[in-house]
Formats: C-alpha cells, structure tokens, sequence
C-alpha cells in the first residue's frame, strides 16, 4: 500500500494509507479534486485524477436547473443582507414615486435591495402609464365618460394603494413582489 498525502486547507495532512484516504473521499470529507501526492509522483495531482481513487466519489446532486433569463423573469421575494437594507432603505422608497425610480438606478446600482424596489417601481410605474393612455382616451367618447367617473377613482386608488405598499416593503426593508403587477417582469437587474 502506498502511503498519501493530501491538503486540507491549505496545508498537507498526512501520511495516511490508501484505503483511509478512500475512506475520506468516499465519505465526503475529502473532495474528489483535493491534491493529493504520493512517492513517485512528479507534482500534487487530484485525488479523481490517480487511478486508486477512480469511482469512488460520492455522488453528486445535479446542479440546480438554469432560470428564464431575459426580461421575462419573475422577481421573488428574498431576504437581502442588512447592511444592504441600511443603507440603501431611502432608495427603495424613492423607487415608489412617479419617476423617481431612476434615483436608484442611477446612484445604487451595486444594491440588491435597491435595485429589487427599482424593478418593481419601475414595473409600477409602468403598468400606470399603460393603463392611463386608454382611459383618457376613452374619457373622450360621449357617454363612456359617464362610466369613467367611477373608473377613474378606481384605476387612481389602486395605484395609490400599491404606492404605499411598495414604500412600506422598502420602509420596512422587505424584498417582496407587489399584489397583481409585481411578479410580471423582471426589468432591472
């Protein structure tokens, strides 16, 4: 048997025989691309390059399947770092505020947070510009004007409730989606 030496964090571990290294890898303790060197080698070689240790790494989950990229992506609620929320909590309030979402995008691009309450603003932002274009539109036709009365303090209450929402998510250091519009695309990354 040949006798194996191995680094574990930095700093060679060893002797140690070839089926207690076996043991190691097979367990998880020592990983399959751990250098490892023996007499006769020329150089440290991974452990899943030496014959002796062939198969006999345990196996491995598949990694996790690949996200939609693209501006379709769905933004989901996360807990951002502390430090992050801290610093960056009147940014995410901005984000809310008619145009102000470029405020962040601009001056906090770095922050998660920041940018997570940018998206939505910006998603925010947007949904109520699409909405109001027909409305004043359709406020012009005789007789659908009626109907708009009770339209438009409609379409005026809800975007002022997601407003609030939004700049209580930000307020509160809160990463999570708005009602309805807020899960629809991920614009700002």
């Amino acid at each position: 048997m040949s006798t194996w030496y191995y680094m574990k964090n930095g700093a060679q571990t060893g002797p140690i025989s070839t089926d207690e290294l076996k043991a190691l890898i097979a367990s998880g303790a020592v990983k399959a691309d751990t250098l490892v060197w023996r007499e006769g080698l020329a150089a440290w070689a991974a452990a899943n390059t030496q014959s002796a240790f062939a198969g006999i790494a345990p196996a491995t989950p598949p990694p996790p399947p690949p996200s939609a990229t693209g501006s379709n992506e769905k933004p989901a609620e996360f807990t951002p770092e502390a430090a992050d929320v801290e610093q960056n909590k009147v940014m995410g309030v901005l984000s809310y505020i008619f145009i102000l979402w470029l405020v962040p995008l601009l001056a906090a691009r770095q922050s998660k947070f920041s940018m997570f309450h940018c998206n939505q603003g910006l998603v925010l932002f947007l949904t109520c510009m699409v909405v109001w274009l027909p409305l004043v539109v359709i406020s012009f036709i005789p007789f659908v004007n009626l109907i708009m009365l009770i339209v438009w303090p409609v379409y005026g209450i809800s975007a002022l409730v997601l407003v609030i929402l939004g700049i209580i998510n930000a307020a509160t250091g809160k990463c999570k989606p708005l009602p309805v519009i807020g899960a629809l695309f991920t614009l700002v990354k």
